[in-house]
């Protein structure tokens, strides 16, 4: 008699386990399909965009808004939903808004450039008589040293800053090589504020992404 009822005991508690494993694996399915999934291909896309120095057009805040306001954020881990909050709601947002304003500062930075510096300043001149080197301003000023992307003006070449033009004469003029002018540029630009605070959330994003991925991968029903 009482083997009986501890033999159905165990059968109900063993029924009871496999019910409960069931239902954390259905939930971890759930979650999988509505938050995991879609957030693992956002985060890899946006750490691919600001590896480049591009803004993360595929993080969508709002997705994550409404998985905070609908309770399916207090089904996760502390530890991801810290790392997935940091992002969604602080670092992500903010280098995105620090792209923006860094784009304007550029155009400000080196149209003054044009001014200072450039001693020609018709495009039609320019493209006519002249081979015209150009910089990639956003990769040369962001960059984490001053790589200068050029190795001297050969004759017949000259310099585009950003609407204006620097020719070798000019250079001399000035006694300094198209490398050092570079260099003196991108030391200038590292005092912008904006540029500070791109690098800084840069850095952050990029540090953060592949943490949060790993913890999304770890959460994930495959």
């Amino acid at each position: 008699m009482l083997s009986g009822v501890v033999g159905s005991c165990l059968t109900a508690g063993f029924v009871y386990l496999l019910k409960r494993r069931d239902e954390r694996r259905e939930s971890r399915k759930k979650l999988t399909a509505e938050l995991y999934s879609p957030t693992r291909r956002q985060l890899a896309e946006a750490l691919e965009a600001i590896q480049k120095d591009q803004r993360a057009h595929s993080i969508n805040t709002e997705m994550w808004k409404v998985a905070c306001s609908s309770g399916l954020t207090r089904k996760l881990k502390a530890s991801l939903s810290s790392e997935l909050a940091a992002l969604y709601e602080r670092t992500l947002p903010s280098y995105d808004k620090a792209w923006q304003v860094l784009n304007e500062e550029i155009g400000e930075l080196a149209g003054g450039w044009d001014r200072r510096y450039a001693d020609l300043h018709d495009y039609q001149i320019a493209a006519r008589d002249h081979a015209i080197v150009k910089i990639d301003w956003w990769k040369f000023l962001t960059s984490d040293g001053p790589v200068t992307p050029i190795d001297g003006l050969r004759d017949g070449n000259v310099l585009r800053l950003w609407n204006s033009f620097m020719t070798p004469q000019r250079f001399r003029s000035l006694n300094r090589s198209p490398e050092q002018f570079l260099i003196d540029r991108w030391q200038e630009a590292t005092r912008n504020d904006a540029l500070k605070q791109f690098r800084d959330l840069r850095k952050r994003a990029l540090d953060d992404i592949p943490k949060a991925i790993a913890l999304l991968d770890q959460s994930s029903l495959h």
